[in-house]
């Protein structure tokens, strides 16, 4: 009796696809030899929501990398994989021998991204059992997963349906409280954490953990917000961009401590000096004709106009770059006055701004230190630096800075 085909499905956000995803990917070749792995991109995640990069550029990431790696066109069969490392090796003279085995075929399928809604494993482990009734399934996942695996929805389901093909990563064992069966592969596989990973890639720097192959794709494309620096890079001049670079660069790091989307941290980061390149005159008349609207404004057209630029700047930002997010603009609206409520986003941009590392006020640093131990008690200290700058520089000290300041100060107090 033919024994029966294996399958591997190996699903996630590959966003972007990384050094640990095909190293799963290779072991599980080597060691399981399936005639079939399908590879498939999430649309979005139950834990991580949407993805940052679009599903073609996900998917074209993944087949580049495949190549990249020498991974499409494995063949199956152990004798087989003997023969291709004993050719390797110089150990196979004769080109004429041909492998007897087939092919595994490795194939980016879409199903999830079709459905255009969320898609539980559960629901793709269904499909492929669906597309493959004779075939034993293996689902791949890391290690982490395995710990975690209980919470997934009808995990059970999963497990009557498939087996789980599972990776050992570095920091995690394979605790698994849910007793569910797995085949560990053999090796330990690097675990990269994909939301530092996007965040270096927000600022514009090449990840470690990503494969040459994959940065370049991502470059070409601008994607990771790619595009929108390039934007500003030519918009702006090289000190502003210089500084919106410092604050992206804190904010990104304050959102990942503080549990912020990375994401809209850069997004705000990049956008919040928008439109302080124009001159106090233009953002009077930009305010006019946007009827923007911010606390005392026609006090602060007549004493500061140069405090509008937050508010001209998050309108740049809807209308200009196409920002919706209502968070996004709030904290673009909020970074130059502050908010007596301020959300998590706001309170990072305001920070981050006053404190980036391209500051050379002694305070500066003080504060980066103290949002990096307490964003709230740096939030309080950030608007008391701006008060009392106005007050040594004899500036007009706006009266909505003093109502955060005494709003904040009063609810420290009272905790």
């Amino acid at each position: 009796m033919a024994a029966k085909q294996k399958i591997i499905i190996y699903g996630g956000a590959f966003d972007p696809p990384h050094k640990g995803h095909f190293a799963l990917i290779r072991a599980a070749l080597e060691q399981m030899s399936p005639a079939a792995l399908y590879l498939v991109p999430g649309f979005s995640s139950p834990f991580k929501g949407f993805p940052a990069a679009p599903y073609k550029d996900r998917a074209g990431m993944l087949k580049d990398g495949l190549k990249a790696e020498g991974l499409m066109g494995r063949h199956k069969g152990t004798k087989a994989q003997c023969l291709c490392r004993r050719r390797k090796k110089g150990l196979w003279p004769s080109d004429g021998q041909r492998h007897k085995g087939i092919k595994t075929r490795i194939t980016v399928h879409p199903f999830e991204f079709k459905r255009r809604r969320l898609t539980y494993t559960c629901q793709t482990v269904d499909f492929f059992k669906k597309l493959h009734p004779n075939a034993e399934l293996y689902f791949l996942l890391g290690s982490d997963c395995v710990e975690t695996f209980h919470k997934w929805k009808n995990y059970r389901r999963i497990l009557s349906r498939a087996v789980l093909l599972a990776g050992r990563r570095a920091g995690f064992g394979l605790k698994n409280p849910a007793g569910a069966p797995y085949v560990l592969l053999k090796g330990r596989f690097p675990l990269i954490a994909s939301a530092v990973l996007k965040a270096g890639l927000f600022s514009g720097l090449q990840p470690r953990g990503l494969l040459p192959s994959t940065f370049s794709y991502i470059d070409r494309k601008g994607l990771y917000l790619g595009a929108l620096r390039r934007r500003l890079k030519k918009t702006l001049t090289p000190a502003r961009f210089a500084h919106t670079s410092a604050v992206t660069g804190l904010a990104l790091e304050l959102s990942l401590r503080y549990g912020a989307d990375p994401f809209k941290a850069a997004l705000a980061g990049l956008l919040h000096d928008a439109a302080r390149g124009l001159s106090p005159r233009t953002l009077v008349r930009c305010a006019a004709k946007n009827r923007l609207r911010a606390p005392r404004l026609n006090e602060m057209i007549k004493k500061a106009p140069v405090l509008l630029h937050s508010y001209a700047g998050a309108d740049l930002a809807a209308k200009r770059f196409g920002v919706k997010d209502r968070s996004v603009l709030n904290a673009i609206r909020q970074h130059t006055l502050g908010s007596r409520n301020p959300d998590l986003l706001s309170k990072i941009l305001y920070v981050a701004d006053l404190a980036a590392c391209d500051r050379s006020f002694p305070e500066a640093g003080e504060v980066a230190a103290l949002a990096r131990k307490d964003l709230d008690a740096a939030y309080l200290r950030a608007n008391y630096v701006k008060l009392i700058y106005a007050f040594r520089t004899g500036g007009w000290r706006h009266p909505e800075s003093a109502k955060v300041w005494t709003r904040l100060r009063t609810q420290e107090k009272n905790k």
